[in-house]
């Protein structure tokens, strides 16, 4: 893949602003997110039965940070021996520091989880590593996995299923009362700027190298 000259981006300054805003906000107990956080809870809350419990809970299992990496660092692997070795080092760079750096902003904030939740779940709240490693999975597939199929309709149908089932992660986080809003809110916009962060990076290092 050619990659071209890094472009300075202000939408990344100010995405990176607003999650330390967001992240101080709910280190420090802000009321208005915290009725928020809790109002949307309970409106899913009117919502749980036995079936959806089930059916959320296969999903949240799909989306668990284990499964994504993995998935990630396969892509990462087959990338590499489709000798796309920038896309497999990218892949691979994201998946990991993406997920611990998740980790280690999960124990600065220590946020506990909601009490309202309907299955056993251990850890901190914020942010939902299941939506980081979600996120992270779907950002590489789209950038680079897609490339591998040669039909643009497979293409685009492996896309929307991928989005359709991020969604579906995302909802699970809540519906299954484990995770306030502003956990997923917080862990979509973390990985979404992560991703952008290290494609950054990569895109520089290799203009770099070439000048």
């Amino acid at each position: 893949m050619q990659l071209e000259k890094r472009i300075a981006h202000p939408y990344m300054t100010i995405g990176w602003a607003l999650f330390i805003i967001l992240s101080i906000a709910i280190f420090l107990g802000n009321s208005p997110l915290i009725f928020f956080d809790m109002d949307t809870l309970n409106y899913f809350g009117h919502y749980i039965t036995s079936q959806r419990t089930a059916l959320f809970q296969m999903v949240a299992m799909t989306g668990s940070p284990i499964i994504t990496g993995l998935l990630s660092i396969g892509l990462g692997i087959i990338l590499w021996h489709s000798h796309q070795i920038y896309e497999s080092l990218i892949t691979i760079t994201t998946t990991v520091t993406g997920d611990i750096v998740g980790l280690l902003i999960k124990l600065i904030i220590q946020r506990p989880r909601p009490t309202t939740l309907i299955i056993n779940s251990s850890g901190y709240s914020f942010p939902s590593e299941h939506v980081i490693g979600s996120v992270i999975f779907v950002f590489t597939i789209m950038a680079f996995g897609l490339k591998l199929l040669s039909s643009v309709r497979l293409r685009m149908f492996t896309g929307m299923v991928l989005l359709f089932w991020l969604g579906l992660v995302a909802i699970s986080r809540m519906y299954l009362q484990v995770h306030y809003p502003t956990d997923v809110i917080g862990g979509a916009l973390f990985a979404v700027l992560w991703c952008e962060t290290i494609l950054t990076v990569f895109r520089q290092k290799q203009l770099d190298l070439t000048q």
